[in-house]
């Protein structure tokens, strides 16, 4: 396991590598066995959203696996967390990524819960996690090397509305690395199908010591869905310069630039928010490293000056030709007079290189995206370099007493039945002993021997070997765990009768029609009682306003609608650190105002919300960013106040129809935030904007959108007081999930 002290593994289901091979039950305990023999613990994915009738099956999953010494649970469902918590109390809980935790007091709301440990929002820069990590005492993880989405994880649809294939769920469609075209309000083009969303993979091997003094307590790399050998280098390298100061070597940073880039190597937002530089301009995939352009072409041969990697036969090479890629193996080396060589063209060199399979331009760029050589090497060390624990084996061969092994650490006595006999020729030696238990290379151990023995014994070598192999055998032993799992279960299913039991006579349905109404961007020129009325010929109950926007507006919104309709402010699924003050400094105030109601997209606020609810008696809706699928979600946002759900738009008709049968809910008819970041499209393509800069906000001036191949149409909308980009689409009118009271409709 090269350096790893921990995996993530996921069964064949509920986790965010679906598409993945993942694991069955019986194989997943026997890589349990496997790695804690090694001294690497395993943490189970569950970190996708769960519906009611499938936490039953995940709840199942994890009894029998804890039962088994599994040592955490990494999770993204608040429901199955809650219960997992409360019937397995010592099973340590991490709160993924996909949970979309990004602030303090999210953090802290974490440890309220249970959880041991949190996996940070990806969008968070060193001096953020810092401001977290020296303010909780729960670990915190960071990802360091691997994929970066564009959104933040948890709080994307893109797929979902495009391929019907869920994040939330594991079966992310890779939206983000298609082509888009980015237009004004006009329709006129400002770039045509470009790589708008794509970003570069993270590559946080140069801040590991700063992180280190940050006081993050675990770093995590991506290695789901990667080949081995790619695992090899990575946790190798990372775990060479994670418990030794030194700087990088170039040869280190050419394997993982090698084994696996995306366009380049980014450090994600360790070094701060950045813009155009972060995107894959040239490949979504794996572009590996530029060996030169294309000097000549002849038939099936291009001629190039070999640079920045040598090249041989079998690696794998990428040709990018006005808009195509041609990809081929390298299946003939010939030197640049054209007489065939077949061998190792070095940095510097002039060379022919064959088969092309198709026409390229003269001009184009050349890249290695795989290296034979290098692949063959860590394929080679992968296999070799098997982690094995060394212990510390005392041995007793004492004159007419039986031979004794003591492991201390681990409390092990072992009474062998073998006395040892005296020496007629020749007597037993300790180095003699230390050979014999040496013998563990197709084991999990490496045994550091200390060896009391008497002068003139023999004990035949076979006698030995099995004194080792009963050693291992009572090693092996000690590291199974085999806790109660039959008390787990009972405990379970008085949890599950209970909490079903307070479900089913919750009190909180309403039966009054209530239209709601959330405006995306707040114009002053229009009347939104009216114009809902013209849309929808219906009258509406609630107009949702972005807390942003009323600071702005505050005067007009009160004039015009203060006692006509309810008013809720909308705090969105991700708070900068500017607004964040703000609203911590004057959300009461805002409510003294004569605020009916707080629609909140983030738990950064729960808990002053549901504070604030308490003493002046406001309304508290929350939205669909909390990514509520279940019952057990719904019940535990109840003990903090919620008088609505919204639940996850990515739900079924018939699975929303269930919550409703026992929650007050609201359901989202047209228009929904598909994508939130912190990289701005507007900022990259339109303004160039650079790290540090003030930006002269484009998204003001005019208003833009993006279109996908199928010439689909999502409008961009940005909160320029923290440059916090959103992506929304407008759905189809009908769909609605039955006859559900509340409905919102949105404007933008």
């Amino acid at each position: 396991m090269h350096g790893t002290d921990a995996i993530y593994m996921g069964v064949s289901s509920f986790n965010a590598r679906i598409m993945a091979e993942n694991f069955d039950i019986e194989k997943y305990i026997e890589c349990i066995e496997y790695a804690h023999l090694r001294g690497i613990k395993v943490y189970l994915t569950l970190n996708t959203l769960i519906n009611t009738q499938d936490i039953k099956e995940a709840l199942d999953i994890v009894i029998k696996l804890y039962s088994k010494g599994l040592d955490a649970v990494i999770l993204q469902d608040i429901g199955l967390a809650s219960l997992i918590h409360e019937i397995m109390p010592d099973l340590k809980l991490h709160a993924s990524t996909q949970m979309s935790i990004y602030s303090l007091e999210q953090v802290k709301l974490m440890d309220k819960i249970g959880f041991s440990r949190v996996v940070l929002a990806r969008e968070l820069t060193l001096e953020e996690i810092e401001y977290i990590c020296k303010n909780t005492n729960l670990e915190i993880e960071v990802f360091v090397h691997g994929a970066l989405c564009v959104s933040m994880s948890g709080q994307c649809l893109l797929s979902s509305i495009i391929g019907k294939r869920s994040a939330n769920r594991g079966n992310c469609a890779q939206t983000c690395r298609m082509k888009y075209s980015l237009h004004d309000k006009k329709g006129n083009a400002v770039c045509k199908d470009t790589y708008l969303l794509s970003k570069k993979d993270i590559y946080g091997l140069e801040y590991l010591e700063k992180l280190k003094k940050a006081g993050v307590y675990s770093f995590k790399i991506e290695g789901r869905n990667k080949n081995a050998e790619y695992v090899y280098a990575v946790t190798k390298i990372y775990n060479k310069y994670l418990n030794k100061k030194q700087d990088v070597q170039d040869s280190d940073k050419y394997v993982l630039k090698q084994i696996f880039n995306r366009d380049g190597q980014d450090t994600g937002y360790l070094s701060g928010v950045r813009y155009k530089e972060t995107i894959t301009l040239n490949s979504p995939k794996n572009t590996g490293i530029c060996i030169g352009t294309v000097k000549e072409v002849y038939g099936k041969y291009v001629k190039l000056k070999v640079q920045n990697a040598s090249i041989v036969l079998h690696d794998g090479i990428e040709i990018y030709s006005k808009g195509d890629i041609v990809s081929n193996i390298v299946t003939c080396i010939k030197d640049e007079n054209g007489n065939i060589t077949n061998k190792e063209a070095n940095i510097g060199k002039y060379v022919w290189l064959g088969d092309i399979p198709k026409k390229v331009l003269i001009g184009s760029k050349i890249y290695k995206t795989s290296s034979s050589s290098l692949n063959l090497e860590l394929k080679h060390k992968s296999i070799k370099n098997i982690n094995r624990r060394k212990v510390d084996v005392n041995i007793n061969i004492l004159e007419s007493k039986n031979i004794t092994v003591d492991i201390f650490k681990y409390n092990i006595h072992i009474d062998f039945s073998y006395i040892p006999e005296k020496a007629k020729t020749k007597e037993l030696t300790e180095d003699e002993v230390k050979v014999q238990f040496s013998k563990t290379n197709d084991t999990a151990f490496e045994f550091i021997t200390n060896i009391n023995l008497d002068t003139n014994l023999f004990v035949p070598i076979s006698k030995l070997n099995e004194l080792r192999r009963e050693v291992i055998l009572k090693l092996t032993e000690y590291f199974r765990v085999n806790l109660n799992i039959n008390d787990y279960y009972l405990k379970c299913n008085d949890v599950l009768k209970r909490k079903d039991n307070i479900i089913n006579n919750l009190k909180v349905k309403s039966n009054n029609l209530t239209n709601t109404y959330y405006i995306y961007s707040y114009k002053q020129n229009i009347d939104y009682i009216n114009e809902y009325t013209k849309r929808y010929n219906g009258k509406v109950q609630v107009l949702y306003i972005n807390i942003a926007d009323y600071i702005k507006y505050k005067e007009d919104i009160i004039s015009k609608y203060f006692g006509k309709v309810q008013v809720y402010l909308y705090i969105q699924n991700y708070i900068g650190n500017n607004l964040s003050k703000i609203i911590n400094n004057n959300l009461e105030s805002y409510i003294k105002d004569g605020i009916d109601g707080i629609l909140l997209g983030t738990t950064q606020f729960l808990k002053l919300c549901s504070t604030l609810k308490k003493e002046y008696n406001i309304k508290l809706v929350i939205d669909y960013s909390f990514n509520i699928t279940n019952d057990y979600s719904a019940l535990f946002y109840l003990k903090y106040g919620v008088d609505v759900i919204t639940p996850s738009v990515e739900l079924e008709d018939e699975d929303i129809l269930k919550l409703s049968k026992n929650f007050n809910i609201e359901c989202v008819k047209n228009i929904i935030t598909v994508m939130t970041s912190r990289y701005c499209i507007l900022g990259s393509f339109i303004e160039g904007r650079e790290q540090n800069k003030a930006c002269s906000k484009p998204c003001i001036k005019n208003s833009y959108y993006i279109t996908d191949k199928n010439n689909a149409k999502y409008q961009i909308i940005c909160d320029n007081i923290d440059c916090i980009m959103r992506i929304v689409k407008q759905r189809r009118e009908d769909k609605l999930s039955y006859n559900i009271k509340r409905i919102r409709r949105c404007i933008i």
